[in-house]
C-alpha cells in the first residue's frame, strides 16, 4: 500500500488572487446555508405539489387587469389569455395579492398612497439561467466531477453539475450559466435566446474543452423578458426597505401583498412562504377582531 504524500500548500497570495474567497461565503450565511435536499424531479415539483392540493381553486390563464376595493370587499378584473376580448371579474372579502411588483405597478390598484409608493419603489434584479444539453456526461466520465458548482470569473459566473443519476449513460444536462445582478445579467438579457446559449458554450469551453464537441442543445431564460414577472426578484436597498417595507406589507383596507418581495428573504421560496404564512396570520387576527 502506498503511503500518502502531502501536497504543497497553495501560497496565500495565489489564493487571494484567485478571488476564491468571494464564493466561500455563498453557502455559509445565516439565511442561505448549504442545501441538504432537493425535490425529486426538480424544484418546480414544489409548485406542482401546491397545485395538486388546491386543485380547482386555481384559475389558469387569467391575466389581472385591475384590482378594486371598497369597505365590503375586493373585485379583481381579468381576461382569459386564450380569449382576452372579454373582461371577467372575481369578488371576495379579501385579496392576498402575489403579483410581482413590476407588473403590479402598471395596474390600476385601489391602495393607499404609501402602499402605491412602495410598490413603485422596488426594482427587480436581472438574472439569466442557461441550461445546456450534451451528448454524454463528460464531467463525470473525463473529469470525475459529481455534482457541485464551478465558480468562475467569466460572464457566465458558474457551472452547476447534476447531483443525481451519477454514472448514468447517455445525454447529460448542465446549468451552463447563472447570472444574478451586475452588468453581465443585462448584457445576456439583451441577447436572443440562441445568442445566450452560444455565448454560454463559448465561455464554458474555457473550463471544459469538451463543450465544443459534445454540445447538442440549450435553453435560456432571462427574467426581465418573462412577461409575468419582468425581473427575477425584489432588489431592496437598506434605504428603500427602511422607507417602504412596512407600507408594502401593511393590510391596506382589504388588500394585502405576499411574496418574496414582501419578506426579509427576497428571491427565495423560503421568503415567499414565510410572507404568505404571516399574511394569513394577520388577516385571521383582523377578521377575528372584527
Amino acid at each position: 500500500m502506498g503511503d500518502p504524500l502531502p501536497s504543497d500548500p497553495i501560497p496565500l497570495q495565489e489564493l487571494l488572487r484567485s478571488r476564491m474567497w468571494r464564493y466561500l461565503q455563498t453557502f455559509a450565511r445565516y439565511d442561505f446555508q448549504t442545501t441538504m435536499f432537493q425535490p425529486v424531479g426538480g424544484m418546480d415539483m414544489i409548485g406542482k405539489a401546491f397545485a395538486r392540493e388546491v386543485g380547482d381553486l386555481i384559475r389558469y390563464g387569467a391575466k389581472v387587469t385591475q384590482i378594486q376595493q371598497n369597505g365590503s370587499g375586493v373585485t379583481v378584473s381579468y381576461v382569459d389569455t386564450a380569449s382576452p376580448s372579454t373582461v371577467q371579474q372575481a369578488t371576495a372579502d379579501w385579496c392576498i395579492c402575489t403579483i410581482p411588483l413590476p407588473i403590479l405597478s402598471q395596474l390600476p390598484v385601489d391602495v393607499s398612497a404609501p402602499m402605491k409608493s412602495a410598490i413603485d419603489s422596488v426594482p427587480y434584479a436581472a438574472s439569466v439561467k442557461i441550461g445546456l444539453q450534451f451528448k454524454r456526461r463528460f464531467w463525470e466520465e473525463d473529469d470525475a466531477i459529481y455534482g457541485g458548482i464551478s465558480y468562475t470569473d467569466l460572464p457566465i459566473r458558474q457551472i452547476a453539475y447534476p447531483n443525481y443519476g451519477f454514472n448514468r449513460g447517455g445525454r447529460g444536462i448542465l446549468l451552463g450559466a447563472y447570472m444574478y445582478g451586475g452588468a453581465n445579467s443585462f448584457e445576456f438579457t439583451a441577447m436572443t435566446p440562441a445568442e445566450r446559449v452560444a455565448s454560454a458554450v463559448e465561455f464554458g469551453a474555457a473550463i471544459h474543452p469538451q463543450y465544443r464537441s459534445e454540445f447538442e442543445n440549450g435553453v435560456a431564460v432571462a427574467w426581465h423578458r418573462v412577461p409575468f414577472t419582468l425581473g427575477c426578484a425584489g432588489e431592496w436597498t437598506e434605504a428603500a426597505r427602511a422607507q417602504h417595507y412596512r407600507n408594502l406589507c401593511q393590510i391596506d383596507g382589504r388588500i394585502v401583498l405576499a411574496g418574496e418581495h414582501a419578506s426579509q428573504l427576497p428571491a427565495w421560496q423560503e421568503g415567499a412562504i414565510l410572507s404568505a404564512l404571516d399574511v394569513i396570520s394577520r388577516l385571521h387576527e383582523r377578521v377575528v377582531k372584527t
